[in-house]
Order: structure tokens, then C-alpha cells, then sequence
């Protein structure tokens, strides 16, 4: 028999008392021949199969995985073992073959896993330090750091797990060497420490007593613990590691002394990124800050940095430590009070009168060099603070900045920048081979116009040089999605990869490289359409069936190949002209010129596109050019889009484009309600105006009980916004029953864009890649998809997915992008996002709120209505909205900061009679603003809400500074 019979044989028949003679008997051929099999054979023993209990298990016996392991560390090189054996428990093996057999990789093997999260439960202390001194492991510190934690306690099963604290005496290296690799290396000791499953563990944890206690016995040396724990707390540890450190420092209790001689360890630790060390230290700096030796300048050099922390206990601890030494050191006042003066960049009243507190305290009012300090913070300065330094300050007279209305003109848009068309066909090539990256939203557009530009240019030459960018639509279509993948992404490759087909089809001589490639590409294909996913043809209807919100976008792409099948040199019409989609009326106009000179319809999305893109740049250019080019409905329609005044016609051919003309084009005339009756929805989904409201409602969900071993019904409240959205074919309104009329009798009402602007799956997949190329479909009128989104994503302010939350930051990046007036949705979405759960989602919506006010393109009242009706109810912690006011609202300009006053007025009208939580620290907020921006203007519903705020003892201090600063009783 062959080799490889022999070892199938034993393996079978489970023969393992065989097996050592045989890999004995092996040269490196035979054990080269044997590796394939191997692999098999794993592949196929290890495969779960279900018995007829239901329980899942193995197909090969443990004693089958062992002689298969065996073999394979035998055999195998270094990769392939691995491969095979990661989750097997090879101690067993390496125990039995290591005396013959000893593979020089074997000690590198065992060690790699010290740089891996993952460590294999078969490799322990004793077991690694018993292979160690047996020489077949070379000692690695890293490896020791990963194993050692878990030495002091035995795992016999879950439940049933024992204390050994004896055993870091078994070997004597293990405490005169092995434990200050802690101190070197990462590792799990924070984790280990206070094992749950071990009811004698002490309080303070296992390895945290071990510390303690053989430090104080003498076993190991106390300072270089000391200094190895500070040390350690300022390493490259994670925050947990580096926050078990310096817990253990203080565990151990440094005295007076002790702290004076480790005052540069504890200068250093200051440089740490984590908070938890740093305030530990700032603590023991302030308790020895006055004893003799204290190094005071060295302090004072890192004084400025802890000022700046964004850590309210390190400013706290530093300002009580500048205190100490300014008592102490009566010729070092003036520098630390000068030192002191830059805690006033926090805007937090607390933290600003203490150390206006400390100036009146230590301060000269007559030294030029606090003065200047101090009015360096002057703008930043809160009211109680300002007031407290009134001596230090120089008054200046409260005019509003001329700099303001500069700033906030040279922040408007000074026109739209223009899409870069492929000129050549090797730009069609570049373009081709980036399309599929998101590289930039319009690229889903330009791909298809590209190519009906160049559809005459398809010569074997130019066509071999689309192969990648063929290739790479293959394997989109063939593959799974990625984490920056679409459906859109998907879609527009099939198209690419449909159009090869035609290529293939009307130049057979020409595609003999891309026949060869598609063939390549068949059995993938025909997977996908066995799994019933995604097909290689655009046509079939079932491909995109997922949601309606992607017809649209498909319609186009049908329209471009239509005209590619037919060689039409036609444009499409709703081809983006300018960034991030518009579509410039003047070039719509010389594009409906071209459809009219060769007597074709365009097709009717793409045209609704067109026209819904339509921005205001090249206006009267265009329409001149209308009038002496177009005739007919093109000229009426685009006399409509850009100003004039039609009303709905039974013989109007574009009846959904002239409806989607009324709903975004830009005229301050009111929408005319009689073009509603060329659609079937119910006005709201036109217009986008949905009603909402936001609750805070009980729920019951089910939690394990550790006690009753079981899951019970637990109560809990949840926060909601709620749209309603209707039935989308409810009974229409009277007026819109009166126009409908208007409509030829028996005339089915068309579908338009509208009828597919939704997003009706309650869990989001990778709709968030395609958010912004579905919104760009309409950018003059989003409300109905921003109403569509947050119905998707934005229900739960907390978020209840990653998805969500990147759906509504790339929904919100969008709308930075267009820099529109923002209507109805558009001010719930912000005002919303402002309190969400995510601070990146809370940053995009103050960017909006900023950018909104200097272009003039957003309602502050409005935005603080609805925070108001939101917060009446404490839909979110107030925290939320107060610091972000702090952090991104407040103090951007004086015209921002008018916006801010009436944007809080508002939200407080909308509050109840109860104050809610975080109400204090937001009227402590509302006193700033007032006192940032004058003229003061408090609403009467606010002062009717002041009066009863104020008989409630918590809030009548904080109601009379408002009423102070606000100038009304």
C-alpha cells in the first residue's frame, strides 16, 4: 500500500499506537505527498453534522482530529499546521511527538500568539515554562505577559474555577523576573484580576493583593513597583490597562515621601492620553504641592497643559494646586495667576469663577501682564465670571463687529463648480475604472452619458482597453457586497457588464478579449441567479424588486441603454453639469433642442430627473435660448420651470415632468394645488409635508434572570419619532377631487418619481452608501425623502444600528453639500440630530445650523420649536443639546449668536410648566447668549414660563440672573 493508504487506514480504523511508527518511517517526499491528503481529510472529519438528538458535533472522532493534528504537524510546514489546527488542543500532540520530532518553527509557533488577541486556552504558564526548560521554546517576555495573568486560578469547568495564590512561589523566576513583564507588555492582568467566578478572590483583586502583599513582605522591591506602576499608567496600554496601573499605584498607598522622590515618574504620567491616570496624578501633585522639596517650576510647565484638558477633575485638582502655591509662594502669584488664566477657554461658569475667584484672591489689578491675560479670554468670558473681574477688564463699547456681515458674505456661494466631462476616450477609460468607488455621487450619471458619447469610438483597440473596467463590473456583480458598497454600486455594474454583452453582440470581430472575459465570468453569474440575488441582465425586474427607492435610478440607465442598443447620439437629459448634481437649465435646454431636431421623446424619468435637478445658474441665457430653439410643451415647460405661470392642461404630453416642475421649481409664487391632480398620492408625499410627533413610550422586553435561571418581562421606556406617513393611496383631498377632473376620463394617473421616493424596509442594509445619489435625484425638493429617511433610520434618537447612524451622517453631509433652503423635514431632521445619541451626528447638524445661518437658508425659530416639543418630553438627556451649544453654537459670530438667542427662545416656549432635567444648566446657557448678543428680546410665553420656573427652589437663583441680565423683573 501507498503511503497515503496506510495513513487513511489508521485513521479510520483509529489506530494511534500505528501512527508514530509510520511518520517515523517517512522521508520529506513521502511526507510531501501526504500534505494534500491531509488537508482532505481535515476538511472532511471536521465538518459538523447533526445527530439524531439534534446535536451538533464533529464528523471525525477526537481521536481521529488527534492522528489527523499529528500528521499534520509531522508533515506539514509551519502555515499549513496552523491552518489546520488553530482551534485544536495540540498540547496532547506536542507532548507525544516533540521528543522525536522538532521542527525548527515550532518555538516561533508557540510564541506568535503573544502579539494576537487570541490565545490558545492549551498553552499556560506551567505548560509554556515546562517547554522552556525542556529547551524546545525559546522564552519570550510578551508570551510570559500573556499567560501570567491567568496562573493564579485553575479552570476546571465554568462553574467550577479555584484560587491558587500559592502558585507564583512555584518557580522562584516567576517573582524575580517574570511579573515585571507586566510592566513591558500587554496584556490581560486588568481582566484576570478580579476573576468573577472565584467567591475567595479578595476585594481588591487577585493580582492587585498579590502586588500588595508581597511588597509589603519584602518579596519584591517596592520602589521599582512604584515606579514600574507610574511608569506602566503612561506606556502604549490600552485605557483599561493603563487605568489598572495606576488603581494599583494607589493601592498601594504611597506616602509623602515616597511621592516627593517619584515626582519626575509622576510629571511624566501628566503626558498620558488617558484621563484616569492623569487625574490620579494631579491629586497626589496637590497634596505634596506645598511640602519642602516640591520641584514648584516643574509643575508649573505642565500646569498650562492640564488647564487644557478636557477633563473638568484635572482643571478642578490643577487650580486647588495653583491656589496652594500662590498661598505658599507669595513672589510667585502674579506667574500663577497668569498661569491660571487660561482655564478661561472652557465655557463652564463653574470652572471661570474660580478662577476669577483666585484672581480677586491672588491678582495685582495693577500688573500689566494679568491684564493682558485676562483680556486675551475676554470674549470668551461667561456673565458671573466677567463680572467678577470688572477691574480687570477694560470696557469697550457693546457694537456689533463690522467683520460680521464680511464674514458671513464671503461664506455665500459664489457659484456652482462644473463636472469635468471626458473629452477623449481615455478619459471614458478613467473614468471607467474609478466609477465603482464612489469616488464622487456623480459618477453613477456619467458613466452612461460617457458612453453614449463614445458609443462610435468602440473599435477592438478602444474596447480592449474597457477589459479591467469590465473585469471589475464582473467581480462587483459576482461578489459580495463590500463595507462602501450599494445596490446603486451593484446596479451600475450590471449595466456596465450588460452593455459589454451588447458589444459582444453587434461586434463579434471586435470582442474576442471580452467574449473570453464574460465567458469567464459565467458560472458566477449563474450562481447569483440560482441564490436568486442580483442578475447579470438590467432589464429583469426581479433584480431590483428590493425597494422603489432604486426604480428611479434604473429608469435612467434603461433610457441610456435603449439609445445604446439603437446607436441614438442622444444625451441624457438629467446628466449632472455641475457639482455634487445640478443640472444647469442651459444645458437642458440645448439638450431638449438635440430631441427635438431628431424628433424622439425623451424618456420620461429621465427627463423628470432632469428637471428636478435643475438649478438657477445660466437662467436668462436660457431662456432666451428656449424661445428661439424650442417650440411647443419643451418651451412651456421650461418657461414654467424657470419663472412663468401655466396651469395643467388635458393635453400636456409630460404631464409627471410638469408636475415635478411645480414641486421644485424655484418662483416665490405659492404652489398652485391643481397640479396635484397629476398624481395619485395623497398631497403630503408631494410635498413632503408629514406630520409628526415624538414620544417617550413603555415597552416590555425580555431579560435573563441570574436568579430564576430564566428570561422575565422587564419594563423600560423607549424614545420615538413618529411620522406619519399614511396610506400612500388614501382618499385625496376635496380640492385635489375637484382638479383630478381636469384628467381624461378613464385615464390612469402616471406614475411619477414621487411614487417611488421611499425607503420602506424598517432595517437599513447599505442603503446608507446610496443615500446621497438618491437624494442628489432631487435637490431642489428633498423633504420627501428626508421624511423617507428618518422614518428609516432616525426613529430611535439613541440609533439602533451602525447603518442607521452612518444613513443619517451621510444624509446630513449631503445637504451640507446642495446648501439649499431647507424646508420643513430638513428643520426636524437637524433639530433632531442636534440631541441624537452620536456626537458625529450632533456635529454635522451644528455645522448645518451654521452654515444655514450665514447663507440665510435656515429658520433658528423653527429649529428651536422643535427641540422644544422634543425636550418638553425629555425624548433625550438635555446634556446632549446644552453641551453641544457650548461646544459648537456658541460665539461663531455675533450675527450666529442673534440666532441663537432666538433659536433658544423658542425651544424654551415649547417647554412645560415642570422643569426638566438639565433645565438649570440651559437657562444658565440662555443667560450667556442674552448676555453675548444685545438688544435682549425674551418672548412673553418665555417670561409667563419664568414665572412659574422660578417658584420651583432649585431653579429661582438661576430664573433671577436670567431676569437680571435680561433686563425685566
Amino acid at each position: 500500500m501507498s503511503v497515503t493508504e496506510d495513513f487513511t487506514l489508521i485513521l479510520e480504523k483509529e489506530r494511534e499506537a500505528k501512527l508514530i511508527p509510520l511518520l517515523q518511517s517517512l522521508n520529506k517526499a513521502q511526507k510531501k505527498e501526504l500534505v494534500p491528503e491531509l488537508k482532505r481529510l481535515y476538511k472532511t472529519y471536521s465538518e459538523y453534522k447533526q445527530d439524531r438528538l439534534g446535536n451538533f458535533g464533529r464528523k471525525g472522532s477526537k481521536a481521529q482530529i488527534q492522528i489527523l493534528v499529528a500528521a499534520s504537524f509531522v508533515c506539514c510546514n509551519r502555515k499549513d499546521f496552523e491552518q489546520l489546527a488553530l482551534f485544536i488542543d495540540n498540547r496532547e500532540t506536542f507532548d507525544k511527538h516533540l521528543p522525536w520530532y522538532r521542527p525548527d518553527w515550532f518555538s516561533d509557533h508557540v510564541n506568535h500568539f503573544a502579539g494576537n488577541d487570541f490565545m490558545p486556552l492549551y498553552i499556560n504558564y506551567d505548560w509554556y515554562m515546562t517547554m522552556v526548560e525542556q529547551g524546545y521554546v525559546t522564552l519570550s517576555p510578551a508570551t510570559i505577559a500573556k499567560l501570567l495573568p491567568n496562573h493564579l486560578f485553575s479552570i476546571r469547568t465554568v462553574l467550577n474555577q479555584t484560587y491558587l495564590p500559592q502558585n507564583l512561589l512555584t518557580r522562584e523566576v516567576t517573582l524575580a523576573q517574570h511579573i515585571w513583564y507586566f510592566f513591558d507588555h500587554e496584556s490581560y492582568i486588568h481582566g484576570a484580576d478580579k476573576h468573577f467566578n472565584l467567591p475567595t478572590v479578595p476585594a481588591e483583586g487577585i493580582w492587585t493583593h498579590a502586588f500588595k502583599k508581597h511588597s509589603d513582605e519584602g518579596t519584591i522591591d517596592r520602589q521599582r513597583l512604584l515606579k514600574e506602576t507610574l511608569r506602566a499608567s503612561n506606556s502604549n496600554f490600552s485605557q483599561t490597562l493603563s487605568g489598572w496601573f495606576i488603581a494599583l499605584f494607589m493601592h498601594l498607598e504611597p506616602s509623602k515621601a515616597e511621592l516627593l522622590n517619584l515626582q519626575d515618574q509622576l510629571l511624566q504620567v501628566l503626558n498620558s492620553p488617558h484621563s484616569k491616570p492623569v487625574n490620579t496624578v494631579v491629586k497626589y501633585l496637590k497634596d505634596i504641592c506645598d511640602e519642602k522639596g516640591f520641584n514648584v517650576d516643574a509643575f508649573l510647565d505642565h500646569a498650562p497643559l492640564l488647564l487644557a484638558s478636557e477633563s473638568k477633575t484635572a482643571i478642578s485638582t490643577t487650580l486647588m494646586a495653583i491656589d496652594k502655591l500662590a498661598k505658599k509662594y507669595k513672589d510667585k502669584a502674579g506667574t500663577l495667576m497668569v498661569i491660571a488664566c487660561q482655564a478661561f477657554i472652557h465655557q463652564d461658569n463653574n470652572v471661570q469663577v474660580r478662577v476669577a475667584k483666585l484672581l480677586q484672591k491672588y491678582g495685582d489689578v495693577t500688573a500689566d501682564e494679568l491684564k493682558t491675560a485676562v483680556s486675551a479670554y475676554q470674549d470668551a468670558l461667561l456673565f458671573d465670571a466677567r463680572n467678577l473681574l470688572s477691574a480687570f477688564i477694560e470696557q469697550r463699547e457693546a457694537t456689533q463687529p463690522a467683520v460680521d456681515e464680511a464674514t458671513v458674505q464671503s461664506q455665500s456661494p459664489t457659484g456652482l463648480v462644473a463636472i469635468a466631462y471626458p473629452q477623449t476616450f481615455d478619459e471614458l477609460v478613467y473614468l471607467a475604472s474609478q466609477a465603482f468607488d464612489q469616488n464622487e455621487t456623480y459618477h453613477f450619471d456619467l458613466l452612461p452619458a460617457a458612453l453614449l458619447r463614445f458609443q462610435t469610438e468602440m473599435t477592438t483597440e478602444n474596447i480592449g482597453k474597457l477589459i479591467p473596467a469590465f473585469q471589475r463590473a464582473c467581480k462587483i456583480i459576482s461578489s459580495d457586497f463590500t463595507s462602501t458598497m450599494g445596490h446603486l454600486d451593484n446596479m451600475l455594474a450590471t449595466f456596465f457588464t450588460d452593455y459589454g454583452r451588447l458589444l459582444v453582440e453587434v461586434y463579434p470581430d471586435r470582442t474576442a478579449a471580452l467574449k473570453l472575459l464574460r465567458e469567464s465570468f459565467k458560472e458566477a453569474f449563474d450562481k447569483k441567479e440560482l441564490w436568486g440575488k442580483y442578475l447579470s441582465r438590467l432589464d429583469n425586474i426581479k433584480s431590483w424588486n428590493r425597494t422603489l427607492a432604486y426604480k428611479t435610478l434604473r429608469h435612467v440607465l434603461l433610457a441610456a441603454f435603449f439609445m445604446l442598443e439603437r446607436k441614438l447620439q442622444l444625451p441624457l437629459l438629467s446628466t449632472p453639469t455641475h457639482q455634487p448634481c445640478w443640472v444647469s437649465p442651459l444645458a437642458l435646454v440645448q439638450r431638449l433642442i438635440e430631441y427635438q431636431s431628431a424628433k424622439v421623446l425623451p424618456a420620461d424619468v429621465d427627463f423628470q430627473v432632469a428637471v428636478s435637478r435643475c438649478s438657477g445658474e445660466d437662467h436668462q441665457e436660457a431662456l432666451i435660448l428656449a424661445n428661439e430653439k424650442l417650440s411647443g410643451e419643451y418651451r412651456q415647460l421650461i418657461s414654467f420651470l424657470l419663472g412663468g405661470e401655466y396651469y395643467p392642461r388635458q393635453t400636456l404630453k409630460f404631464k409627471e415632468v410638469w408636475l415635478v416642475a411645480a414641486l421644485t421649481r424655484n418662483s416665490p409664487a405659492p404652489l398652485n394645488p391643481q397640479w396635484f391632480a397629476y398624481s395619485s398620492l395623497p398631497e403630503e408625499h408631494l410635498t413632503g409635508n408629514f406630520r409628526w410627533t415624538s414620544v417617550v413610550e413603555p415597552f416590555t422586553y425580555k431579560k435573563w434572570d441570574y436568579t430564576t435561571r430564566k428570561n422575565v418581562d422587564t419594563a423600560a421606556k423607549r424614545s420615538k419619532l413618529i411620522i406619519e406617513f399614511g396610506d400612500k393611496q388614501a382618499k385625496p383631498s376635496l380640492i385635489k377631487s375637484l382638479f383630478t377632473k381636469l384628467m381624461p376620463a378613464k385615464t390612469a394617473v402616471p406614475q411619477s418619481v414621487y411614487d417611488w421616493t421611499t425607503l420602506p424596509y424598517r432595517y437599513i442594509g447599505v442603503e446608507d452608501n446610496d443615500v446621497k445619489r438618491l437624494l442628489f435625484l432631487n435637490p431642489n425638493h428633498p423633504e420627501v425623502w428626508l421624511a423617507r429617511i428618518m422614518g428609516a433610520a432616525l426613529q430611535s434618537p439613541d440609533f439602533e444600528s451602525e447603518a442607521e447612524k452612518r444613513l443619517i451622517i451621510n444624509t446630513l453631509e449631503a445637504l451640507l453639500t446642495l446648501n439649499k433652503p431647507h424646508g420643513p423635514m430638513a428643520h426636524l431632521l437637524i433639530a433632531s440630530a442636534m440631541i441624537s445619541s452620536d456626537k458625529t451626528v450632533r456635529a454635522y447638524a451644528a455645522e448645518l445650523w451654521i452654515s444655514g445661518i450665514s447663507h440665510n437658508t435656515i429658520n433658528s425659530q423653527q429649529i428651536g420649536e422643535i427641540i422644544g416639543i422634543h425636550q418638553n418630553i425629555e425624548l433625550t438627556p438635555f446634556k446632549r443639546f446644552t453641551d453641544l451649544i457650548l461646544s459648537n453654537l456658541f460665539q461663531v459670530s455675533q450675527t450666529h449668536n442673534q440666532a441663537l438667542q432666538t433659536l433658544l427662545n423658542a425651544c424654551l416656549g415649547k417647554l412645560g410648566d415642570k422643569p426638566a432635567n438639565g433645565l438649570k444648566k440651559l437657562l444658565e446657557i440662555y443667560t450667556e447668549v442674552l448676555a453675548a448678543y444685545k438688544p435682549v428680546v425674551i418672548p412673553a410665553e418665555v417670561l409667563v414660563k419664568f414665572d412659574v420656573w422660578e417658584k420651583v427652589d432649585s431653579m429661582g437663583k438661576i430664573v433671577g440672573k436670567v431676569r437680571l441680565v435680561g433686563g425685566v423683573r
